[in-house]
């Protein structure tokens, strides 16, 4: 039996009379219901007794495996060979300096400015080389900030050279944006689609009205809640954006923490109980920045979140309870085919570095303007990451949940924190969940 399995504490009613426990392998990151004596003996690490035809199915998804060295090796191998590819390249791109918003929890510095046209030409030979090379398949181009529409004709220009280059190429092109939503419209996401290839929008709404314009103050002083989602709902109802997703995040901490099952009730009262709408609430921690003071304890933060999931699942809004594949690239930290353009003109590896003070006065992995266009970006501070986990630098080497999580993230590890997802700590209420969600009711005991 893989040790990279876990089943369920509790029994559930399968059609109202059968008895059978949750399997979750976090090789595959799936989960399965199993008699419930056939979950017994899961449990205990034996297989004797058990179905030979079920036996086959937990060999598929890798909850029973014959693996002749350590499971560790084979969970890295997979993760070091999907880093190491160069095939599906992705750049993200800050097209500027400046953000409208002023977030308390933020660690980055925004000033205002324009970006020398060296600089966006410097981006596009990059981008361009990446897409020229001949082992490219996709690439990936994702918009960044500070608040990335701030640089919305830059965002336009470029994408006009990378679109027509992937086409002339045929080389798979897609875009996405994480930004604050206040600068979009329904004419410029139907332009950002047609026209940039955008398809995903990472938006962060932090509470009902009151409580989000508190906590992401404007700098002009205006709300921004009513706006967003104003356009956001046009959205969902314009047919020329009919396969454009929106993942709306929630940064959580003392402040609004109380106020989330409002928001959730709020969203769904608006209408976003659409499957294009995913929602995806997390705790605020330090971005180079202290936020200690605001910071949810992790174990207590996990507690909550499942009551906020199953808050979400009766009101028919869409979340991710458990990760359902493998972790194979963490992050653009672990490879080489990631890079990150900031607006001051620096290439980093990490996301959490671009005009957060310190890392952009040590300089990133050097100059865009400067760097060879046809070279992969220069290894960077957590490229031996796999390496790190394998000598056993943190627990994760010998956690359960590595294959689906892969570290969490690496520069959090090495500043001292802990950044274990939340669901480490919750997993047999996710089970209760996840069953709840799948028809099955509490068997009693």
């Amino acid at each position: 039996m893989s040790d990279y399995v876990r089943v369920s504490d509790r029994a559930y009613l399968h059609a109202g009379h059968q008895r059978v426990r949750m399997v979750y392998a976090t090789r595959t990151g799936s989960m399965v219901a199993v008699p419930e004596e056939a979950g017994r003996r899961l449990a205990r690490g034996t297989l004797e007794g058990i179905a030979p035809e079920l036996l086959d199915g937990l060999r598929e998804i890798e909850a029973v495996v014959t693996d002749g060295r350590g499971e560790l090796d084979t969970v890295l191998d997979r993760q070091r060979a999907a880093t190491a590819s160069l095939s599906d390249l992705r750049y993200v791109l800050l097209p500027t300096t400046y953000c409208n918003m002023g977030c308390s929890y933020c660690g980055q510095q925004h000033t205002r400015g324009r970006l020398s046209g060296s600089h966006r030409d410097a981006v596009a030979r990059r981008v361009l080389a990446g897409i020229e090379r001949k082992t490219t398949r996709t690439v990936t181009v994702s918009w960044f900030g500070a608040e990335p529409m701030i640089g919305y004709p830059m965002i336009l220009d470029l994408s006009a050279r990378f679109t027509a280059a992937a086409h002339d190429r045929g080389v798979g092109y897609v875009s996405r944006m994480v930004t604050n939503g206040t600068l979009l419209t329904l004419d410029k996401l139907r332009v950002l689609r047609q026209e940039c290839h955008v398809a995903k929008y990472d938006i962060t709404l932090d509470g009902p009205a009151r409580i989000h314009d508190a906590h992401r103050p404007l700098r002009n002083g205006r709300k921004s809640f009513d706006r967003i989602t104003r356009v956001l709902l046009e959205a969902l109802q314009d047919d020329t954006l009919a396969d454009v997703t929106f993942v709306l995040r929630s940064n959580i901490d003392v402040a609004n923490a109380d106020w989330v099952a409002e928001y959730l009730d709020t969203m769904a009262t608006l209408g976003f109980a659409d499957n294009r709408v995913i929602f995806n609430l997390a705790p605020v921690y330090s971005w180079g920045n202290d936020v200690s003071r605001i910071e949810l304890d992790r174990r207590y933060y996990g507690q909550r979140e499942v009551e906020w999931m199953r808050r979400m699942h009766g009101l028919g809004l869409h979340f991710v309870a458990l990760p359902t594949e493998p972790e194979r690239v963490l992050c653009a930290a672990v490879s080489q085919s990631v890079e990150i353009h900031s607006s001051s003109g620096a290439m980093f590896s990490c996301s959490e570095y671009p005009l957060v003070p310190q890392q952009e006065a040590a300089g990133g992995l050097g100059s865009i303007e400067t760097l060879p266009v046809h070279a992969p970006r220069p290894l960077g501070p957590f490229d031996d990451w796999h390496d790190a986990v394998a000598a056993g630098e943190t627990p994760c080497h010998a956690c359960y949940f590595f294959p689906i999580c892969g570290g969490a993230c690496p520069k959090q590890w090495r500043e001292g924190n802990t950044p274990c997802p939340p669901y480490k700590f919750t997993l047999q209420e996710r089970f209760d969940l996840v069953a709840e969600m799948n028809g099955l009711t509490p068997a009693p005991c």
